[in-house]
């Protein structure tokens, strides 16, 4: 069977279809990975300030308690 220019032409728009396609998995691919390497950059610096936090917070309830100790003795005067 010969091939025809409509032919051709067919099979050109087939192949930038699926190289279209193709293109669009991988940008699609390359955006996840970007994502979850910037969801792994993100959670390391979280963790550490959440336990700063945690620490200061410990800090500030113990001074609390001073405050308080000192404040009732100091009334009960």
């Amino acid at each position: 069977m010969a091939r025809t220019p409509v032919d051709d032409l067919t099979n050109a728009v087939k192949d930038a279809a699926y190289v279209s396609v193709g293109l669009g998995v991988i940008a699609f691919q390359r955006l996840q990975v970007r994502r979850n390497e910037l969801t792994k950059a993100l959670s390391g610096p979280t963790e550490e300030a959440r336990g700063t936090l945690e620490v200061l917070g410990t800090l500030v309830g113990e001074r609390l308690k001073l405050v308080e100790e000192r404040v009732s003795a100091t009334l009960k005067r």
